[in-house]
């Protein structure tokens, strides 16, 4: 178990620092030094202070090593987490827009088939393994949102309301342009909705 006195002596060595040295950097005796780093006695709050100024590091390190050290862990830890968070929520983010866009390139080239020049086989194996890939990344980055971390189950609904842009092409009433258009426009907002509400939160628990 880790003591006051173990950690003074421990960081003294680590700086190569004589006891002589610290003393006289605090303006004490090096018997009082020792009986410091032997537990015979405990410094002052304001030797603390100046220990810790010393030796450039917080006063809990000092006082309670073992719990700065768990707090430390816990912290490392949590921000290893809030970043992998991110990235989980960046390839959903990247997987959905990626859907997006095939769909709306499907769309596109088969509204225009002779501005491109290529056979539909050719057409519906792009655009097709694109979404393919959107919907993977999608999938795994959700996946991991709710096994690895109680996730708000409200992002189902978003999804769920995402897709339905999808069947706005055969819904709404107007040309193959406009119906695009607002497909595009739609689908960004509830994008934008849900990276207000889901992704910016962990992006900013980690800054």
């Amino acid at each position: 178990m880790l003591s006051v006195g173990s950690t003074i002596s421990s960081k003294r060595k680590s700086f190569k620092l004589s006891q002589e040295y610290v003393a006289e950097q605090l303006g004490t005796s090096r018997q009082a030094v020792s009986k410091w780093e032997t537990n015979q006695s405990k410094p002052s709050t304001s030797n603390l202070l100046k220990l810790a100024d010393l030796f450039e590091c917080d006063v809990k390190e000092i006082v309670s090593p073992e719990n700065y050290i768990n707090e430390e862990k816990n912290a490392e830890k949590q921000m290893e987490q809030n970043q992998k968070d991110i990235k989980m929520q960046l390839s959903a983010v990247f997987g959905r827009i990626l859907m997006l866009i095939s769909f709306l390139g499907y769309i596109g080239a088969f509204s225009d088939p002779s501005s491109y020049q290529l056979p539909e086989w050719y057409l519906t194996v792009w655009w097709g393994a694109l979404c393919l890939i959107g919907a993977t990344l999608t999938f795994i980055a959700s996946r991991d949102y709710f096994n690895r971390k109680s996730g708000s189950k409200n992002v189902i609904w978003f999804d769920l309301i995402y897709v339905f842009s999808y069947f706005l092409y055969g819904i709404l009433p107007f040309e193959t342009n406009i119906n695009g258009l607002a497909i595009m426009v739609y689908a960004i907002v509830i994008l934008s909705i849900k990276n207000s509400i889901f992704f910016i939160p962990i992006w900013r628990k980690s800054t």
